[in-house]
């Protein structure tokens, strides 16, 4: 009996300086990352450097819920209206011709440019269709397969008409976004969207009312590891086949529940935004393309440097209007030569 009580005394001594370390190094790494200079230089939309907290309860996550997002009141971090609804003809509920949904982050959002030099815009005019522009800065398939599934947040239907014709646009980044565990840096008070496989290969989105669970993911040191250990997991080739999987799940349970919704076929089209590498880009895409996704890859579909300060904001990264001007006609013609649009 004492000497359990040993062993359990020992434990809880442990535990009480595992804590009392993790909370020391949680103060370190916040004031090394949140020192100014640091700070704004990685973040230059921010005002103001987030206090230190822990997120117990009242918190929000990113985005979410988005039934007052796509207002276009902005063109940083506010959903983009939908366009072309002048084409719909005859019909109050735009259902003819169908309207074509954009998901995916600010390349598809056309972060920074003005709702008329984006994607979304320049395919709607071009093909005389309705567009629904769904993407969300910063965002990954998590917000796509969340706007079409979620119990509580049934906003995507009631702005969206039935269509026929959906687009994702994926940069690498996505890997990291469906993974992490809250946030993309260790200063920030944020909690992001995740969803988890269970055993049935269901996409099961995390208990954001789990009081430890929300204090772990707002700990610097616990942002930190993520963050390192997602790095390295990603590039990593023998995690190749587990990361496109559940990207691919992703995709084929979001188009299901569509074409289930809608009654009808969905032709789902991804496109490689490949200015920068996409990790595994050959297994994802035979993936995909194995289970009728129709993929195009942008690093085929022109020979010009998507790089280059012709087509790319250099201070921010993203596609200039010239991008799309270039991009769009040959993706409409590309999927035109194959009988899609």
């Amino acid at each position: 009996m004492i000497k359990i009580y040993k062993i359990l005394l020992i434990l809880f001594v442990n535990l009480i300086l595992l804590i009392l370390l993790i909370l020391l190094s949680d103060f370190i790494i916040y004031k090394i990352d949140s020192n100014p200079d640091k700070f704004l230089k990685n973040n230059p939309l921010s005002t103001e450097i987030p206090k230190f907290r822990y997120n117990i309860k009242d918190f929000d996550i990113v985005y979410l819920p988005l039934n007052d997002y796509y207002d276009g009141s902005n063109d940083i971090f506010k959903g983009r209206k939908p366009v072309g609804l002048e084409y719909c003809k005859m019909n109050k509920n735009c259902s003819y011709p169908p309207p074509i949904i954009i998901f995916g982050d600010s390349f598809a959002h056309g972060q920074y440019l003005k709702f008329n030099q984006n994607f979304s815009y320049k395919l709607s005019q071009t093909l005389k269709r309705p567009v629904y522009n769904r993407a969300i800065p910063g965002s990954g398939v998590q917000h796509m397969f969340y706007q079409v599934s979620d119990k509580d947040d049934t906003s995507f239907y009631e702005e969206v008409q039935p269509s026929d014709t959906v687009f994702y646009i994926l940069i690498d980044d996505h890997y990291l976004r469906m993974s992490i565990l809250s946030d993309f840096d260790t200063v920030q008070g944020n909690i992001h969207l995740r969803y988890t496989k269970n055993r049935r290969g269901e996409l099961v989105k995390d208990n954001y009312k789990n009081v430890l669970l929300n204090i772990i993911k707002s700990s610097p040191t616990i942002k930190a590891i993520n963050l390192k250990y997602l790095d390295n997991y990603i590039k990593n080739p023998k995690n190749a086949d587990k990361l496109t999987d559940m990207l691919l799940l992703y995709f084929i349970q979001t188009r299901k529940i569509l074409e289930n919704k809608w009654n009808k076929k969905i032709k789902f089209i991804v496109i490689f935004y490949d200015n920068r590498k996409i990790n595994h880009k050959e297994i994802l895409r035979k993936k995909l393309e194995e289970n009728n996704f129709i993929v195009l890859d942008t690093s085929e579909l022109t020979s010009e440097d998507l790089n280059s300060e012709e087509y790319l904001m250099q201070d921010n990264l993203h596609p200039k209007e010239k991008a799309w001007d270039l991009l769009t006609p040959i993706i409409i013609n590309k999927l035109k030569s194959i009988n899609v649009l």
